[in-house]
């Protein structure tokens, strides 16, 4: 009989590097620094956007190349890379803790709280794949932040401020 144990360390090490690759290399794509040309469908998608306003999946240069007058067949620029979270610079992804405290910590600035250094606490997850760092992401996007701060808690002996929601 095969006894497979697992160890914690190893998958605490793998969730740390899962969450400080997206925040080294944000979202990318197998067609970011491509050469990229505007097809009928994106041309009519961006048409409706242009005219009607709305959502869409396109990015920002496809419509604004629409708007600039660009016709299908034209190029348009490549796709670069986008932050893992917008106005979020400056992470510090790292393991803190020990025994069952163990965690993934983040220090991270935002843009719109200038001299303020941030902390947040990933739950655990051993084992399997973390959908934390989404989470993260979805809560600073949505105005988490920004809520916390209406409100703030005082920062500790290190002088960050840890978030109110996580771990």
């Amino acid at each position: 009989m095969l006894v497979v144990t697992q160890d914690p360390d190893g998958d605490l090490e793998f969730q740390r590097a899962t969450i400080d690759r997206a925040f080294r290399q944000g979202w990318t794509s197998p067609e970011d620094g491509r050469p990229r040309v505007l097809t009928e469908h994106a041309y009519t998608e961006a048409c409706k956007i242009v005219d009607n306003g709305g959502w869409t999946g396109l990015d920002h240069a496809t419509i604004q190349a629409v708007r600039n007058g660009a016709q299908p067949g034209d190029s348009l620029p490549p796709l670069q890379p986008r932050p893992f979270i917008v106005n979020v610079t400056d992470a510090q992804v790292f393991i803190t803790g020990s025994g069952q405290g163990r965690r993934i910590s983040v220090l991270f600035s935002h843009e719109h709280f200038p001299g303020i250094r941030f902390g947040h606490r990933f739950r655990r997850e051993p084992g399997r794949e973390t959908h934390e760092r989404i989470w993260f992401m979805e809560e600073i996007e949505t105005g988490a932040l920004h809520r916390m701060m209406q409100d703030p808690p005082g920062p500790c002996d290190a002088g960050v401020i840890w978030t109110t929601w996580g771990d």
